[in-house]
């Protein structure tokens, strides 16, 4: 599809959309504005609508950044209860503030901690994954997540096309990114073998995979 009908589709279908309340906007606006990434709105509409229909008792997100993915999540499901892994310290404390601004603190349990480390010491299970956080360590947490998911639980996983940089590396970004699209393609060959997930690669947003635990 050429990208040009695809954000005319989406220009279109703004009109339509809900109305995003205004601490939406400001952690969006936030991320921006401070070059945190954060999942675009696209995303975030289609995490809502697996939320409202999921329900998820428990979900983990691994890489919750600033918080934005994290509302959106909550927007479909108010009721869930969210784990917020993150180890950069400044964005926990956007984090905090923002869920104070949209009354959904008591929703949320934010840990400083590594994603390996969490695993380690954690014996609750969860019935929703995002995962959306270093690249280099998808593939060596595929078993951790499996564990950790309740019996048709969903592993979501953002960014599979890493930016397009999976369709083919610049010369100047080979340095950079070679390790990190390798670990990507790696991730995404295993992952869809698993025995225990049943897998499904959209080509929405920056490329998501959904896996569900059998």
């Amino acid at each position: 599809m050429p990208e040009d009908f695809y954000q005319k589709g989406l220009a279109y279908l703004d009109q339509f959309q809900m109305e995003m309340p205004d601490w939406l906007e400001e952690i969006k606006t936030t991320g921006l504005n401070y070059k945190v990434p954060i999942i675009d709105d696209d995303m975030g509409r289609f995490l809502r609508i697996i939320c409202s229909l999921k329900k998820p008792g428990k979900i983990l997100e691994i890489g919750c950044g600033i918080s934005y993915a994290t509302h959106w999540m909550l927007l479909g499901s108010p009721e869930s209860e969210i784990t917020g892994l993150d180890y950069n310290a400044d964005r926990l404390k956007f984090c905090r503030n923002f869920l104070k601004k949209s009354g959904f603190s008591k929703k949320v349990s934010l840990e400083r901690i590594w994603a390996n480390d969490f695993f380690e010491k954690n014996d609750t299970t969860f019935d929703l994954i995002l995962q959306d956080s270093t690249k280099k360590d998808y593939a060596g947490m595929i078993e951790s997540c499996y564990q950790c998911l309740n019996t048709n639980g969903l592993l979501i996983v953002d960014n599979i096309f890493f930016n397009q940089k999976v369709f083919g590396l610049l010369p100047e970004q080979e340095k950079k990114y070679k390790k990190a699209v390798l670990a990507l393609e790696q991730f995404n060959q295993e992952i869809s073998q698993h025995p225990g997930f049943s897998c499904h690669f959209l080509a929405i947003s920056d490329g998501v995979l959904i896996a569900q635990r059998k």
